[in-house]
């Protein structure tokens, strides 16, 4: 009933209701009037109701990052100083960070002032090119210390003054702040650094760097490869950090220092537990972490890869004694003369009865010495008549097995295969579960690396799939390195599975499965076994005991979320 006089002053109002009702009458409509919000509760004047969807703007003074860009330009009217769109790199909507966070304001000129701001406050002020949000070091960004802010979710905002004037304005960052597990580590292991190609370049220039053109993905896969790659880049990771070479000493001189010391492994310990507590395949992944699901059926041919009978494919193992002789080792890649490398290595004189069965297989084999407490690994492997040593297309140089088992592997990615290497006896232990990850090669690889892998197949960006003899080899969704994590909450032990399935399923599950190498089957998972270890359980492909080990892996695999997760390091 107030809308037709709308224009005039409450106090006229107030005033001629007075003169015709008396006090009394007017009190009860004013009471109502507040009651049913037709009066400002402090001043009385008429408020024109909201339309239901709207949201009133905040006032410009709450915002610290144009208001202190407003005083330095010294004009109070943000809409005569707001004049175009900040581009951000280095975190993309919606993140999730830990420990610290980095981004560029990208595309701002020099004598530019540009502030950060965390939920409305002010948290950096960047005055030089180029305008990363933390302290950098030497042209590396470091990132800014979170550890002031709460976990939770949060939103970050980007503004700029030019030396025009002119004022830009990102579009707010959603984010999302979570524990670290760096105290999973010991004290003397050093961070994973941050990689400053994340920040220096947009999320679609990273992207065409790990894509080949004419390459065979989907629309929907494509999406979820900027998904996972935006994922990496927000915890400060490059996937296509020096693209230009297949083996990279650029990213091995970035690992961890300082593992710490693994103690004297009580006998019996299975092999894969010998190396570092830091290893990254010893820790658990967080509930936390981030992760970003892979398409349904992604994965739907599944091979369990064992060392003697079944498919033979598996890796051989072959332990030294301090009485084994030194014996010669060659390596050479084909007829490639500048690959050739010698060196000598302890091993029994008898190693070659512990090559995989498969003689058209791999045959890797992994050597280790015990005494010099190191290891190589072998691939494509055969005994030489001369020396009575091996000859391979690749042997690792010996590496020690102390150490963080990101070096050292005969796999394209790099890393050693050891640590998630199916020792004997792991998955059919019925006390214990398999207290490390898994790995294993993949049909679909994708041109980008991320810890710990240093290395791809060779010419991966262009090759032709060497399986099918057609189409190229990348059009995955996981990095070389990249983990791939069973989703967390299926709960297995209501799927009446044998249990070295079981056992398998949940080393997913709670470590993951690292992407080692490419392969003809759809996902391999390396193991040292022998078939006949299975045999109890229905063995490989089934038998009187059970429908088979490798069959029930796949059926849970091929019908359950998989996630792609960030490496697990110290931050």
């Amino acid at each position: 009933m107030f809308r037709g006089i709308s224009r005039q002053s409450s106090s006229q109002i107030v005033l001629r209701f007075a003169s015709l009702l008396g006090l009394p009458v007017l009190l009860l409509i004013v009471c109502l009037g507040l009651r049913l919000g037709l009066l400002d509760p402090v001043v009385g004047a008429h408020v024109e109701p909201e339309a239901k969807d709207s949201i009133r703007a905040p006032k410009p003074s709450a915002d610290p990052c144009m208001a202190t860009l407003r005083t330095i330009s010294g004009d109070a009217s943000p809409e005569s100083v707001t004049n175009g769109r900040l581009s951000i790199y280095g975190l993309y909507s919606p993140a999730v960070v830990s420990v610290s966070m980095t981004a560029l304001a990208e595309g701002v000129p020099d004598s530019s002032t540009v502030i950060f701001t965390l939920d409305g406050i002010k948290i950096w002020t960047a005055t030089r090119s180029p305008y990363y949000l933390g302290k950098v070091s030497s042209g590396i960004p470091q990132g800014l210390d979170l550890t002031p802010f709460g976990f939770g979710e949060h939103q970050l905002s980007v503004c700029a003054l030019l030396p025009t004037r002119k004022i830009l304005v990102s579009d707010p960052i959603s984010l999302t702040i979570i524990p670290s597990i760096n105290t999973k580590f010991t004290a003397t292991l050093g961070p994973y650094p941050n990689q400053g190609t994340a920040q220096q370049f947009s999320l679609e220039a990273l992207l065409a760097r790990t894509s080949t053109p004419g390459a065979r993905l989907t629309d929907d896969e494509m999406a979820i490869r900027r998904k996972i790659l935006a994922m990496y880049v927000d915890w400060g990771i490059d996937p296509s950090f020096d693209f230009a070479n297949d083996q990279s000493a650029a990213l091995v001189s970035l690992f961890p220092k300082g593992a710490g010391k693994t103690k004297t492994p009580r006998e019996g310990t299975a092999l894969s537990m010998h190396f570092s507590p830091d290893a990254a395949f010893y820790h658990s992944i967080p509930g936390q972490w981030p992760r970003v699901a892979l398409p349904p059926g992604y994965i739907h041919g599944v091979q369990l890869n064992t060392a003697y009978q079944g498919d033979g494919i598996g890796f051989g193992q072959v332990v030294a004694s301090a009485a084994d002789p030194v014996l010669p080792v060659r390596s050479q890649w084909y007829d490639v003369a500048g690959t050739l490398r010698r060196f000598n290595f302890r091993m029994p004189a008898d190693w070659s009865t512990h090559l995989p069965t498969q003689e058209a297989g791999d045959r890797h084999l992994v050597f280790i010495d015990p005494v010099a407490n190191t290891f190589i690994s072998s691939y494509k492997t055969s005994r030489d008549p001369l020396t009575g040593g091996p000859n391979a297309l690749y042997i690792s140089d010996p590496h020690t097995i102390a150490g963080l088992g990101d070096t050292g592997g005969s796999n394209a990615a790099g890393f050693a295969d050891l640590p998630v290497m199916i020792q004997p006896g792991e998955a059919t232990n019925a006390a214990q579960e398999i207290p490390h990850a898994i790995g294993g090669a993949v049909s679909r690889t994708w041109a980008a690396r991320v810890y710990p892998a240093s290395n791809w197949d060779a010419g991966v960006r262009t090759s032709i799939n060497s399986c099918t003899h057609k189409g190229f080899t990348n059009t995955g969704l996981i990095p070389y390195g990249g983990v791939i994590q069973l989703d967390p909450a299926l709960d297995l032990s209501r799927r009446g599975l044998s249990l070295p399935a079981y056992r398998i399923l949940r080393a997913m599950q709670v470590y993951g499965y690292y992407v080692m190498d490419f392969g003809c089957a759809d996902f391999d998972i390396y193991t040292a076994l022998n078939a006949a270890e299975l045999d109890p359980y229905g063995g490989l492909w089934g038998n009187a005991n059970g429908r088979g080990v490798q069959n029930e892996i796949q059926d849970v695999i091929a019908s359950n979320i998989l996630y792609v997760v960030p490496p697990l390091t110290k931050k």
